[in-house]
């Protein structure tokens, strides 16, 4: 929906150029959740969602259990947090596309 208040004032081809980079860079939600559910501990999602340092920091501690118990905690909160990155993903290519 957001994506579509983006785009109002662009050009068609500005459009087509917005979409192909969306579709690119779009993250769904249900692989998120899994990588969460099998991965978490070791950081996936976090890669997944560009965030290095926190996967980086996981993968570090991997060894001592923590990870793994916050990444439970996590499986509620992930398809919300993939959600905050596609829109800001939306809003950063919007951005780019005024520039041109």
């Amino acid at each position: 929906m957001e994506e579509l208040l983006l785009m109002k004032d662009m050009t068609d081809s500005q459009k087509m150029i917005f979409q192909a980079e969306m579709t690119k860079a779009h993250k769904d939600r249900n692989v998120a959740l899994l990588l969460n559910f099998f991965f978490g501990g070791f950081g996936a999602p976090h890669f997944c969602l560009n965030k290095t340092g926190r996967g980086l920091l996981y993968l570090l501690f991997c060894w001592t259990l923590i990870p793994d118990i916050v990444a439970f905690f996590e499986l509620f909160f992930i398809m919300k947090r993939t959600d905050e990155y596609n829109r800001q993903k939306a809003r950063e290519v919007a951005q780019n596309m005024k520039m041109l």
